[in-house]
């Protein structure tokens, strides 16, 4: 995530559904910002401002992004020992400066049902559209 990508702050109510409806089925959700120079004081603020549902923590080195190989915000990863699904929340964005008024499909909600469900996930990575992780 990162405090001043616009695509990745409209994010944060769809997050906030997902954080709400998988939180209480125990999956953990965490929200790094691998944002060169950001301080906790501006992350601070950027909480008040959007009130994630989630965990937040800076990610001063981008560690965990390299971790994952994320390379946009926002893009999430997902790991059941291993990493099993990165990418796109969901296709709502299609292009640099394009997006549906609604998504027609849910990556993330679909990885994290599988999961959920006791079913196998095959590694799967998706395109997402964002801004640079520096």
């Amino acid at each position: 995530m990162a405090t001043e990508c616009p695509i990745s702050n409209r994010y944060v109510p769809e997050l906030n559904r997902i954080a709400s409806l998988y939180l209480p089925k125990g999956v953990e959700m965490t929200g790094y910002f691998p944002e060169r120079g950001l301080v906790q004081a501006r992350l601070d603020r950027w909480q008040q401002d959007f009130a994630p549902a989630f965990q937040v923590r800076l990610d001063e080195t981008a560690r965990y992004a390299r971790k994952a190989g994320a390379t946009l915000t926002p893009e999430v990863a997902v790991y059941a020992e291993k990493l099993v699904y990165r990418g796109r929340i969901d296709d709502r964005y299609v292009s640099w400066g394009k997006s549906r008024r609604e998504p027609a499909r849910r990556d993330l909600v679909e990885t994290l049902e599988l999961l959920i469900q006791g079913k196998p996930v095959a590694p799967r990575f998706t395109k997402t559209w964002g801004c640079y992780i520096e």
